[in-house]
């Protein structure tokens, strides 16, 4: 009697047994789980991050192609509204603004570098073009916001020459009062990845803004 219902039963050996099966089976289980989670929001990541270089190239590019050749406010010297430097480039765009407010508006965008992991940003300042206006000072001081974060290194440069005497080239500073450049050139970087240049072509030449002289390829100061 004794001896049949013992072996009708579990022995405690054969039931730690199966208990530890049950939980390496579990962890197993979970960690499948985990791994599967991690892969997830790795790739929406990843995805989410493509869709937002994606959009501001978009947005960069149409501001640029939007330059407009706007004069400085000066009696004595032509001053074109364009200045390139290798972290930054300022200009008027005459696109209308989603941000709010129409018409013609300084506009820079400015690499700021970081610190530690997070890295640096590109920023966009934007301000109304008053028409007495000598210089990038209002927009300069215009409150920033960020276009893209995580941005590690950042290279502007300028394609185009000083005159047509010169063979155009492409250069980390624009500084040429009277003319504008041809083409503008982002490199980015985010982290380790470098992104495909976005090479933008202006659309319109020195001679839009420049009325008095509009069949030369020189402009001549306001009288």
């Amino acid at each position: 009697m004794n001896s049949r219902g013992a072996t009708e039963g579990f022995t405690l050996l054969e039931t730690v047994i199966a208990l530890t099966l049950l939980a390496v089976m579990l962890a197993m289980l979970f960690g499948g789980l985990r791994a599967g989670v991690r892969a997830w929001d790795a790739g929406s990541g990843r995805g989410d991050r493509a869709d937002q270089v994606m959009l501001t190239a978009a947005f960069v590019r149409k501001e640029l192609t939007a330059a407009f050749p706007w004069r400085f406010k000066d009696p004595l010297q032509v001053k074109l509204a364009f200045r390139g430097e290798r972290e930054s480039v300022r200009f008027v765009s005459m696109r209308p603004a989603e941000l709010g407010g129409g018409g013609l508006a300084f506009v820079s965008f400015v690499y700021e570098p970081g610190q530690g992991a997070a890295g640096g940003r590109l920023v966009m300042r934007r301000e109304f073009a008053a028409s007495g206006a000598t210089d990038f000072s209002a927009v300069d001081a215009a409150k920033p916001f960020p276009v893209l974060e995580g941005v590690s290194a950042a290279r502007f440069s300028y394609f185009g020459a000083e005159n047509d005497a010169v063979a155009p080239a492409w250069s980390d500073r624009w500084e040429f009062d009277q003319r504008t450049p041809s083409h503008v050139k982002i490199e980015l970087s985010l982290a380790d990845t470098r992104l495909p240049d976005l090479v933008v072509a202006l659309r319109l030449g020195e001679e839009a803004g420049c009325y008095e002289s509009s069949f030369q390829r020189t402009c001549v100061p306001r009288r």
